[in-house]
């Protein structure tokens, strides 16, 4: 479902660059964020609580290594909604799952993609049959087990070719 946008500032090249720096290294002192980028401490301090409030940046947190918190199982899940009355239910219920770190709607036949990680197929069996599969509205799913992961990123592009930035 969703959220209801927030209204958006235009971002300026200082903006960007901001973002770039605190999505690699949140931990970094807004001192160093303010002489990376030329500006003021003050000056980066206020367009931080500016990006925070309007919605640019959503939170701060730790990236884990799922594997060193002995979450080792990560699979994509289709799920296909037989109707849309079904659908507000079953998102309301992904919200409240944490093994679930991704919802998205797609394209093709399924309704929405999740991207899930649990500790091991006991733990996947146990989600997919009793918790995902087992709501009003689920027709069908689909699950894709990850072998191994060439790349993951949590980083989102500030710039873009032909940026002035």
């Amino acid at each position: 479902m969703p959220r209801s946008p927030k209204i958006r500032p235009s971002l300026d090249a200082k903006d960007r660059e901001i973002l770039a720096l605190v999505q690699r290294d949140g931990r970094m002192a807004q001192a160093e964020v303010a002489k990376r980028v030329g500006l003021s401490a003050p000056a980066v301090n206020e367009r931080m609580r500016k990006l925070e409030s309007s919605g640019v940046i959503k939170r701060f947190g730790a990236v884990l290594d799922p594997a060193a918190v002995g979450v080792s199982i990560t699979a994509f899940v289709e799920v296909f909604i037989e109707h849309p009355r079904f659908e507000k239910a079953y998102i309301d219920r992904i919200h409240e799952l944490e093994e679930v770190l991704e919802a998205h709607h797609v394209t093709g036949e399924f309704s929405l993609l999740l991207k899930i990680r649990v500790r091991d197929m006991e733990a996947l069996q146990n989600l997919l049959l009793r918790r995902l599969n087992a709501l009003d509205g689920v027709r069908q799913t689909r699950t894709v087990m990850v072998l191994s992961t060439i790349k993951e990123e949590t980083f989102v592009p500030t710039t873009f070719e032909g940026d002035s930035a």
